[in-house]
């Protein structure tokens, strides 16, 4: 019976670690103040001028005015990026640079609550639970880094928004939900 006892605590146990051991989606914006290519890692000096080390992930994408890559981030870069939360250096997954039309947009991190079709608006939650309605318009939809309509994205879906505000008005730019993040 003793043994039974701590076979239970152990797997718990080994549960509990792995399941706080998941990366937890984070976003900073600020100006990256250098890069080391040796190490994929670049340091962001945010808006009370304190750096931060983040490491380029794997499947890193960099928008650029856009136009999405697999690099071409340059020191100077005011941006906003995405990143996992869980290790420093923390992990970049998404950056967006602060350029061209998507100059004055930000990311913003949430969950769909809904689509109306009729009205063409997506409601969405965000990670400080504020709710907040988008007209589509022209917004790109991705899912899984494919393009994909509004219509394929659940509701409950975690997703990545760009948006640009001005004069107090918010225009969606570009929806990017991920199943395989969703689930963490």
């Amino acid at each position: 019976m003793k043994s039974l006892t701590k076979w239970i605590f152990a797997t718990v146990a080994a549960v509990l670690m792995v399941g706080s051991a998941q990366a937890i989606d984070a976003i900073a914006a600020g100006t990256v103040k250098s890069i080391d290519a040796d190490k994929k890692t670049f340091v962001l000096t945010d808006s009370a001028n304190k750096d931060h080390m983040f490491k380029l992930g794997e499947n890193l994408l960099v928008n650029r005015a856009g136009e999405e890559s697999k690099g071409g981030l340059k020191v100077g870069d005011a941006i906003n990026v995405c990143y996992e939360d869980n290790n420093t250096p923390w992990v970049s997954h998404y950056i967006l640079v602060q350029q061209g039309d998507f100059k004055g947009c930000e990311l913003v991190r949430g969950k769909v609550k809904g689509y109306d079709a009729d009205k063409k608006e997506l409601s969405f939650v965000n990670d400080a639970k504020e709710v907040s309605s988008y007209p589509m318009g022209e917004a790109k939809v991705r899912q899984n880094r494919e393009d994909a309509k509004i219509e394929n994205i659940a509701i409950g879906e975690g997703a990545l928004l760009i948006v640009h505000s001005a004069n107090g008005k918010s225009k969606l730019m570009s929806i990017m939900a991920d199943r395989a993040r969703s689930q963490k």
